[in-house]
């Protein structure tokens, strides 16, 4: 079925350049006629006196010949060229009457031999057309025509008196010559066109196999884009489900830490506020007693007396144990009422949702609300030292997410000392913490003197689900999620550097936005479990 569209294209394409090729050969030939007429019209007034009459020149009839003859040779042609063009009648009116005027010229020039090309030149010309049939009824024209004159009127065709069928013969055989090239000329030029015509056919069916395809593949390529686009959203998804997941787990294991943490310091405010209770009883007690005494209404009584009374009544009640302890006691509630709003307010800024933009943050107040919550997954087992840099520059960051990583290292430096050193009665690790300005970054650095990580896990420590603790005690999405929290949710880098037996080190640098403005510089910080 290919094939047959193809051919039929083909045949189609091929119509279309020979109907042009016909209309402007046409038109070329509209043209030629008109100059042809012209020159003969020239030729008979100026040539033809002199080549029939000898030296003297005059009107001769054979004027009028090229103009009555020639004007009807030309007006039959020129017709059909303008009212149908690049028709088969056309091409044949032009190829008589191109014959027609060969025989014209011939005779007004006396039949000289120069003539005869004309003939030649008009074959070669009518052979423009690619169609051999247009050569046959000139050729036939021109035959009968030298035949005729060459019998009967020889001095008009060849130039002399004797008729000469042999004459009329040779030129017809050099005519019929020339035919057999022409005709073969226009046969390997339609077959030439015809292979063009196939060829063009064949490119515009691969050009449209083409666009079918290249619709075809964009259309898939389209969908493939929606499914892979589908799948970005739900990996992103996912990723912030895991990332979620995970911060509720790390919430989830603090909990109970928290409220330990929250619990001592309410613990003795509690006591503190019972005691308090106790000694403001014995205050009023001393004070309704001290105005029963000064009661001018009430029994006589000496000032020795009553000063002897208020001696009794400030023993009684242990009035100078209240006056050592009780302020005591408030400043005790006051610290335990600060404590617990810190532990408040560090599990506030953590537990935060988070953003999806970044905000300008400062990111040391960040690290001690981290190391506030996370007091009781450490203090057991290391000192945890802060060495921040006060004129840190704010950075734009991820509040809760940056929390988040700051956790999962410290969580992580707990349970490697815990597996180095045990359960000890003093805490023997350390972790430090410290904040830094280098460049364009601002940079955190999270060290412990654990065990160290060995050399044949260190190229997997990011990977996800990959964890070195026991099962149920690490999911391996920590330092995972860490690391895409550093990398791509903030453009910064996440690094470590480890020796077997002395520590590691987790380095963080994140871009430093807006200009540095150093504030004023405070005390190092130092974290013990006391």
């Amino acid at each position: 079925m290919e094939c047959i569209d193809t051919n039929q294209r083909a045949q189609e394409i091929l119509d279309e350049r020979t109907h042009r090729l016909y209309v402007q050969t046409d038109r070329l030939f509209a043209a030629l006629f008109a100059t042809q007429w012209l020159a003969a019209i020239l030729q008979a007034a100026w040539y033809t006196p002199r080549a029939w009459e000898g030296d003297q020149q005059q009107w001769h009839i054979h004027l009028w010949a090229s103009l009555l003859l020639g004007g009807l040779l030309s007006a039959a042609p020129i017709a059909m060229a303008l009212l149908r063009p690049g028709s088969f009648a056309t091409r044949l009116t032009i190829s008589v009457a191109q014959a027609g005027y060969s025989a014209l010229l011939i005779h007004l020039s006396g039949g000289r031999i120069e003539a005869h090309f004309h003939v030649f030149g008009s074959l070669a010309f009518l052979a423009f057309y690619r169609d051999w049939r247009v050569l046959i009824p000139a050729t036939v024209v021109v035959a009968v025509d030298h035949l005729a004159r060459g019998v009967y009127w020889p001095d008009s065709v060849f130039g002399v008196l004797t008729p000469s069928i042999g004459r009329a013969l040779e030129h017809t055989g050099w005519v019929l010559f020339e035919d057999a090239f022409l005709v073969w000329s226009c046969v390997v030029g339609m077959r030439e066109m015809r292979t063009a015509a196939l060829t063009q056919a064949q490119l515009e069916q691969a050009k449209a196999s083409t666009d079918q395809i290249v619709e075809q593949r964009t259309t898939e390529l389209k969908k493939r884009t929606e499914q892979l686009e589908a799948s970005v959203r739900e990996a992103k998804l996912m990723s912030q489900q895991l990332a979620l997941a995970q911060k509720m787990e790390s919430i989830g294991q603090l909990a109970a830490g928290v409220a330990h943490e929250i619990n001592t310091p309410m613990q003795f405010i509690g006591d503190n506020t019972a005691y308090l209770q106790e000694c403001v009883d014995h205050l009023l007690a001393i004070t309704a007693s001290y105005a029963e005494m000064v009661n001018i209404e009430g029994p006589p009584m000496s000032w020795g007396d009553r000063h002897q009374r208020a001696l009794q009544v400030l023993q009684q009640h242990r009035y100078d144990e209240l006056v050592r302890e009780v302020p005591e006691a408030f400043l005790d509630n006051l610290d335990g009422i600060e404590r617990v709003s810190s532990i408040v307010g560090a599990m506030k800024v953590f537990s935060h949702p988070g953003t999806s933009h970044k905000e300008i943050s400062d990111v040391n107040q960040l690290i001690r609300s981290t190391v506030t919550i996370s007091r009781n997954r450490w203090k057991y087992i290391a000192q945890l030292e802060l060495d921040l840099d006060e004129t840190l520059p704010q950075v734009p960051v991820l509040p809760a997410e940056l929390n988040q990583v700051i956790l999962n290292l410290v969580v992580n430096a707990a349970d490697a000392l815990r597996e180095k050193f045990g359960d000890l009665d003093h805490p023997a690790g350390l972790i430090t913490i410290r904040t830094f300005c280098s460049g364009e970054d601002v940079c955190i650095e999270l060290e412990d003197n654990g065990p160290g990580i060995p050399d044949e896990i260190r190229n997997r420590i990011f990977d996800p689900f990959f964890t070195t603790k026991e099962v149920g005690l690490g999911t391996g999405q920590g330092l995972a999620i860490s690391h895409d929290i550093i990398t791509n949710k903030h453009g910064g880098r996440l690094d470590f550097v480890s020796t077997m037996g002395v520590g590691t080190t987790f380095s963080m640098k994140l871009p430093i936005a807006g200009h540095y403005e150093p504030q004023h510089p405070q005390q190092d910080v130092v974290i013990s479990a006391t």
